[in-house]
């Protein structure tokens, strides 16, 4: 993890790419692995960068926050402490739907361990933006929006009730009939 660090602060955009997508895949192998990454004071630096590179490193920075988040809730905390919340959802907002669709996995990834982490991601506005990417040409993008939505949805009534104040029930149940579903 040391030697990855520097790594994503390189002059090069796709060496940088390349420790990104080399930390998430660690990440993702173990929670241990996770742990260090967190440890090693690597997430506020992703957040940090994620708003500033290109749609490449944006999705493997989204990648690195999802293998992060999608161990424990503390992990996940630990995510939305460094202030990936706003990076993710800014990225909602991207034209590249593979970028769109790398932080959309990201929120279910921190949504879906509890209520105080899926309220936090209703708290960063994530809920119209993903009722937008449900409307979206793009399939992929539909199914891991509509699954975010879901995993914000479960935990409680005023969440479920939040993401149905958004208007996501008319795009969603117009998906249960769709042929690819």
């Amino acid at each position: 993890m040391a030697l990855l660090r520097p790594l994503l602060l390189d002059n090069v955009p796709s060496i940088q790419q390349s420790a990104a997508l080399a930390l998430g895949r660690l990440a993702n192998y173990s929670d241990e692995l996770a742990e260090a990454v967190v440890s090693n004071e690597i997430l506020p630096q992703l957040v940090y960068s994620l708003s500033e590179q290109n749609r490449f490193y944006k999705k493997a920075a989204a990648y690195v926050l999802r293998s992060v988040a999608k161990h424990s809730p503390s992990l996940a905390k630990a995510v939305v402490n460094s202030g990936a919340l706003d990076a993710l959802v800014n990225c909602l907002e991207e034209f590249d739907p593979s970028v769109k669709e790398a932080a959309a996995l990201a929120l279910s990834c921190i949504a879906k361990h509890n209520h105080e982490l899926a309220q936090a991601v209703v708290d960063a506005g994530a809920v119209g933006l993903l009722v937008l990417c449900v409307q979206e040409p793009e399939l992929t993008l539909k199914r891991i929006a509509a699954t975010a939505l879901s995993e914000i949805a479960k935990h409680t009534e005023e969440l479920a009730q939040a993401v149905v104040d958004q208007g996501a029930v008319p795009y969603l149940a117009a998906l249960i009939s769709h042929p690819d579903a």
